[in-house]
């Protein structure tokens, strides 16, 4: 459905809403009655409300249950939709009845709003179908703030009025495609009256303040026990927070009671919560979470710190916890857990741990960039031709968990894929593994323990961390909220429901075996030193020796490794530094990155056939330090993809050079690059949609030890089809490319094409579809070089029919007719597009360009830049792409055979040819010429070596056709390939510049003139950027 015929659908429902309500056929006070006008509302913005992928909505609460909320004082009543990408919580639409006032009712403002803040939601919305509110999300929600703040109001009356805004809101693929985040990436950045910050960093500070007061009472009321063991409280602190929030996180999602723990205060909140955690949830769940610690059930704690903590955890407090997904909370522990506490003089403090000093604190991966990993390191089609019974044989491993957000995403990945494997075979030896809904397959509790202690494994040297990506895969247990009527055949109520839940998450040191007591005996003697480096051997019984027993090693290892430089351990930790040095062949150069040891210990611990997807700083491509590391990838051909992306704000409030590492141990003869370009609001949709078919493939043999660069996959591609000579103006003439209505609404910069259809931005609008068909491919001068292929990203909107040279206007209504998506672009912009240049004052010809300049031009041509350090020239056969009218030319001759076209540029290209332009050129700041027209075709020209030197010519083609080769394998090239094709191009070059003498008919003291001058840039370093 196209944009105007979405308006038009939207007219006629709003006209049979009123006359339903005209005739009195509505019952405005039924919430459900509403839904029957908001579900063709969604469907009108391309929401099937009946896929529960998309759109979930809650069931409608009657009268008596309402009313039983309001008695416990509950507020956590969930927005009757939440919008959805699979299981991904994207935002929420609460639907209210005619009673409730949206204008002015700020408690129902504050919910939405929390609810919408708790997942990080860009905005949210109310109706009631007569009015629409949207809030603003990007702000800690209070309780009392005017309903008005970060709010756009709708009334009926004002929908067609007003269509473009609910369509930016309401349109699914703007919802997907992070249109949203974008919009409201900086709104309310000046009102003092809102905090702007989200909520995993919001909730991170307030743990920690309440973390060290929990401390602080715990050691001043239990001093013989605790001692000075900073350790020991620090695990005792995490176990009880642990505890808590899992138990807030269970009412939330119905399988407590709500209030739960609230209620605990009146007999005395600590008392209560052990004894319940001892016998009543140790029953119900076990597990290590719930394990019966003595020395916890012991120590003795003031009832009125928890006071601190109770109060984020319930209403008014905006987290709303049956929707702040379990990845948001493994992201607000990783934020907590880079500060440790210390016992010093009989006080706890806490400090940034060493590791993290540098970066003032931990951030969590971005869960679009963590599935993206684990997607591109366990490919789906390999598991499902596996088979069913294989599934649970997986072993995958995070090397260095810290709070669990690989483990995570790792299980749900698993669980689709295991549940699409069931439902397409229907195997019953697996049904005990499932349960049928009303509405869909689900896995039960057998089933999700089955994936997690099967197939889940990980190792972190942090304590504190270990217990939190166990409490991690415990709420992926719970986490079924979905299913609550179900929660009885899934298992949800039955006893002891987490036992074995994190026993494969072990605490201990990656990088570090035994062996380091052989090699620095010395260790053994400094125990507190012995104690942080945490020995982790993976063969013996507390690592994984049943793994490399029964199955050579792990099957998968994904992650994100630390960043931190080795340099960092050797005060706090010298013989862990000498090892790491001494052990591993990658980190013995220079100031080496701790991921660089992380990369090559994973691949020990690897099957033949496994596969590593870490998330890692590029900086290794290049660098001096990452020699090794890239010998021992390039010579184990350990490459299989890299996705690399341009934005340096991935992670919050860091600057960052990153990319995704797969690597695959069965020595791929190619692997896949692909640079993503977009911003941080839109780039988790630019990942999703990219196919595996738009990475480039490059041969194993393009990469060493030598530094990697990547840029030149863009080149790599080049079919500069080029070379020619003439007199000029006399032999060929230099034209300027379309000048289009306006540029700011025309020019489309492409961000990807599939299936005929562009997704770019203007500067009009950042992010919209268009048909190919009715654009055209357009060169502009961007890093224009001698040979470069015209495969340009920037099209432009061309409203003309084009057949053998004869240019034919398209109407307007039949170009939206014939393209829709361009249609409804434009008209979108009618307004802005008249508004600032002239146009066609007619309705049927107001879209098409105001000057026609060589529309007809679908011939091979010379491409030349207008403005450039020197004189260049390519060739192009394409009869799509035109220039931009700008800073880019091209040549038109009588010969348009190919042989032509490469002698022409070739001269162009050519010493001589840039020695008499440059002459003549219009000098521009930092180097750079302008070769207008008027300076390029007065050039002195061979023409008549065109007319009648077909043998020379023959030649010279024959020369450029070698350059044109020579460069592409230069530019697919290592570095050192680069030398040895360096110097074949160089002679070529020469030879080029020899013919091109011989055409011109020079003496020898006219070649040694133009020699000595030569040209502005060599021809080779312009390659390299």
């Amino acid at each position: 459905m196209t944009s105007a015929e979405r308006l038009e659908t939207l007219k006629k429902l709003v006209s049979e809403y009123k006359v339903f309500k005209e005739a009195g056929k509505l019952d405005l006070t039924s919430e459900e009655t509403i839904r029957t006008w908001l579900n063709p509302l969604l469907q009108i913005f391309n929401w099937d409300v009946r896929d529960t992928s998309q759109i979930l909505q809650e069931k409608v609460l009657s009268k008596e249950e309402k009313e039983k909320l309001k008695e416990i004082g509950s507020q956590n009543t969930r927005p009757d939709y939440t919008f959805k990408l699979a299981k991904q919580k994207l935002t929420f639409l609460d639907a209210k009845d005619i009673s409730v006032n949206i204008k002015d009712d700020g408690v129902a403002a504050f919910q939405i709003k929390s609810y919408g803040w708790s997942i990080i939601a860009p905005c949210a919305f109310i109706s009631n179908f007569e009015e629409f509110a949207i809030y603003d999300c990007t702000y800690v929600p209070e309780q009392g703030q005017d309903p008005v703040l970060g709010r756009v109001y709708l009334t009926i009356d004002e929908y067609i009025e007003k269509f473009d805004l609910l369509e930016t809101h309401l349109l699914k693929e703007n919802i997907y495609s992070g249109k949203l985040n974008e919009l409201y990436s900086s709104t309310l950045s000046d009102n003092k009256l809102v905090v702007k910050i989200s909520p995993d960093l919001k909730f991170a500070q307030q743990l920690s303040d309440f973390r060290l007061k929990l401390a602080d009472n715990i050691l001043n009321n239990n001093k013989d026990y605790i001692q000075d063991n900073s350790e020991n409280l620090s695990y005792i602190v995490q176990v009880i927070i642990n505890r808590i929030l899992f138990v807030r996180v269970c009412e939330a999602r119905k399988i407590e009671e709500e209030g739960l723990l609230l209620s605990f205060k009146e007999a005395g909140f600590w008392e209560q919560f052990k004894n319940s955690s001892y016998f009543n949830f140790y029953d119900h769940y076990d597990g290590p979470l719930f394990e019966r610690i003595d020395s916890i059930h012991s120590i003795i704690i003031d009832d009125n710190v928890f006071d601190s903590l109770l109060i984020y955890l319930y209403y008014p407090s905006p987290y709303r916890f049956d929707v702040i997904p379990t990845k948001l909370l493994s992201d607000i522990y990783e934020i907590f857990l880079s500060r440790k506490l210390l016992i010093e003089n009989d006080e706890v403090k806490d400090e940034i741990k060493s590791e993290y000093s540098k970066t003032k604190g931990a951030v969590s991966t971005p869960q679009f960039i963590v599935q993206e990993v684990i997607q591109k390191t366990i490919h789906r089609d390999v598991i499902i031709a596996n088979g069913i019974e294989n599934i649970l044989s997986i072993k995958v491993l995070d090397i260095a968990c810290g709070s669990g957000v690989f483990a995570i995403e790792t299980y749900d990945y698993l669980e689709e894929l295991f549940k699409d494997l069931y439902i397409s075979t229907g195997n019953a030896d697996f049904s005990k593994y499932f349960i049928e809904t009303n509405s869909e397959t689900v896995l039960n509790l057998l089933g999700k323990k089955a994936i997690i202690e099967n197939c889940i494994f990980g190792v972190d040297i942090d304590p504190e961390a270990v217990e939190v990506t166990k409490m991690s895969l415990s709420l992926k247990i719970v986490d079924a909220a979905e299913y609550a009527e179900a929660y009885n055949e899934i298992g949800i109520f039955g006893s002891k429901i987490l036992n074995g839940i994190g026993n494969n998450i072990r605490c201990g040191n990656s990088l570090v075996e035994n062996d380091i007591l052989e090699m620095y005996p010395a260790l053994e003697d400094d125990e507190e030193e012995l104690l942080k480096t945490n020995i982790f051997d993976w063969s013996e019984e507390h690592g994984f020796k049943e793994i490399f027993e029964d199955h050579e090693g792990f099957d998968y290892i994904v992650g994100n490794p630390p960043y931190v430089e080795v340099k960092n351990y050797n005060v706090e930790l010298p013989h862990m530094h000498a090892y790491i040095k001494d052990k591993f062949a990658s980190s013995q150069n220079g100031k080496i990155d701790l991921a660089i040891p992380f990369i090559e210990k994973a691949l020990t611990l690897l099957n033949p056939a496994g596969r590593l997807g870490f998330v890692i700083q590029k900086r290794f491509f290049k660098t001096d330090y990452g020699k090794k590391i890239r010998e021992i990838i390039s010579n184990g051909k350990l490459l299989s993809l890299i996705s690399d992306f341009e934005t340096t704000t991935i992670f919050k409030d860091r600057i960052t050079y990153v990319a995704i590492l797969i690597l695959d141990k069965t020595g791929p003869e190619d692997f896949k690059y692909k640079l993503y370009k977009n911003k941080l609001e839109t780039l988790a949709s630019e990942v999703r949609e990219t196919a595996i078919s738009q990475y480039v493939d490059l041969p194993a043999s393009t990469i060493s030890a030598n530094p990697w660069s990547f840029d030149d996959t863009e080149l790599i591609a080049i079919k500069s089809r080029l070379l020619a000579l003439g007199t000029l103006g006399n032999y060929a003439k230099v034209r300027v490319g379309v000048q289009v209505l306006w540029d700011r609404a025309y020019h489309i910069r492409a961000l990807s094409i599939k299936k005929g259809i562009i997704s770019g931005k203007t500067h009009l609008e950042k992010a919209f579809e268009i048909e190919v068909d009715a654009c055209r491919p357009l060169i502009a001068n961007e890093n224009f070089y001698p040979y470069k292929v015209a495969d340009p990203d920037l099209f432009v909107i061309f409203p003309y029919d084009v057949e053998d040279g004869e240019v034919t206007a398209i109407k307007f209504s039949e170009f939206k007719k014939r393209y829709p998506l361009a249609g409804a672009y434009l008209t979108r912009n009618k307004k802005t597009i008249q508004e600032n240049v002239e146009h066609y004052n007619d309705d049927e010809y107001w879209h098409l360009y105001t000057r026609a300049n060589n529309h007809g031009a679908t011939y091979a041509k010379v491409l030349v830049p207008m403005t450039s350090l020197d004189t260049f020239a390519s060739v192009t056969f394409s009869d799509k792409i035109y220039c931009d009218n700008a800073n880019m030319f091209f040549i038109d001759i009588p010969n348009k055979e190919e042989v032509y076209l490469y002698a022409l540029s070739a001269v162009i290209n050519s010493t001589v040819y840039s020695v008499l332009a440059r002459s003549i050129a219009n000098p521009q700041q930092s180097g750079y010429f302008k070769f207008n027209k008027q300076f390029l075709e007065p050039v002195p020209f061979p023409a008549e070596t065109f007319r009648d030197n077909e043998a020379l010519i023959n030649e010279v083609a024959a020369i450029a056709k070698k350059i044109e080769t020579a460069q592409n394998k230069y530019l697919g090239g290592s570095p050192l390939q680069q030398r040895t094709y360096g110097k074949a191009l160089t002679k070529l070059w020469s030879d080029l510049d020899n013919k091109v003498f011989e055409m011109y008919g020079l003496s020898d003291d006219d070649i040694n003139f133009f020699r000595a001058k030569g040209r502005s840039v060599n021809r080779i370093d312009i390659l390299k950027g």
